[in-house]
């Protein structure tokens, strides 16, 4: 590197050789400039994106924990059945309805309101491949080369897709190791700083039961906010669970949602339970009375 600033006695010889010899100088710094910034401008970039996108959401920085808490609410409930799927809520109260118009017994969603104050918004997709695999195969996202981009994930199991999101932190991001798991690590930190509708900064949980698993986005006891029930492996399939806290600001309990967590199973189309709803739910908005 000294050479670079060191006049030979070559160049001292003559004015055109002092011009010619800087020249030179210049255009092998600018070379020089040229490499060190190819070779470490991107991780650079990466490493200070992704500590900037972790400051301006820190729940980027959450990773699931084990759930600790699996008591059960025994209130007086009322058992629900939408999409294939029967569950019940501790609330007895009455409750209207909001679904899409084009649910059906396998996927859709359904609003559901109670008096009481609470409401969930309960999503069985029509796409059972995973998240990673919806966004890669949505072409409204024009994500380029997003299957390639994402690996191997994308044809993951769903669970090991939302576990990969969810896992994903600013400190996690390797900007120095192979290009393409930097850019993969970047993409999931965008998906999990946008996607999870729950309250991230709260805490995320790991939850195991018989039949299912899954990731809770939320600590009901921390937030009045919002809490996400990401269900899956339930015979191959998940649902997604948004639950929302009462307009007067009481928070949920973690009982409160292990009752639905405990409850929710397939139902088949001839289940009684399932054909009582289907009775209640004949339009786009239904009131629903409160159980005895």
């Amino acid at each position: 590197m000294r050479a670079l600033f060191r006049v030979t006695a070559w160049e001292r010889a003559s004015w055109w050789r002092r011009i010619l010899g800087a020249v030179a100088r210049v255009a092998a710094l600018l070379v020089i400039l040229d490499v060190l910034f190819s070779l470490l401008g991107p991780p650079v970039a990466i490493f200070f994106t992704a500590r900037s996108m972790g400051h301006k959401v820190p729940g980027l920085w959450q990773t699931p924990k084990p759930l600790g808490d699996y008591s059960i609410s025994d209130a007086p409930g009322t058992t629900l059945s939408y999409s294939g799927y029967q569950f019940e809520v501790p609330w007895n109260t009455a409750f209207h309805t909001r679904k899409t118009a084009n649910s059906t017994a396998t996927g859709g969603w359904v609003g559901i309101w109670f008096d009481s104050g609470q409401s969930i918004l309960f999503i069985a997709p029509y796409d059972q491949k995973g998240l990673l695999s919806e966004i890669a195969g949505d072409p409204s996202l024009k994500i380029q080369n997003a299957r390639a981009l994402f690996g191997g994930l994308s044809d993951a199991s769903p669970y090991d897709q939302y576990s990969a999101l969810l896992n994903t932190t600013p400190s996690t991001i390797r900007p120095f190791g192979p290009r393409a798991e930097a850019a993969r690590g970047m993409m999931l930190l965008m998906i999990k700083a946008i996607a999870p509708p729950g309250n991230l900064q709260s805490g995320v949980f790991l939850f195991q039961l018989p039949g299912k698993r899954g990731f809770q986005i939320g600590d009901p006891q921390k937030s009045t906010g919002t809490v996400a029930l990401e269900v899956l492996d339930m015979q191959g399939r998940y649902v997604e669970i948004i639950c929302r806290g009462p307009r007067n600001g009481v928070k949920f309990t973690q009982p409160e949602l292990n009752r639905i967590l405990a409850t929710l199973q397939p139902v088949s189309a001839d289940s009684p339970v399932r054909e009582q709803a289907t009775k209640l739910q004949h339009g786009l908005d239904t009131k629903v009375p409160a159980r005895n």
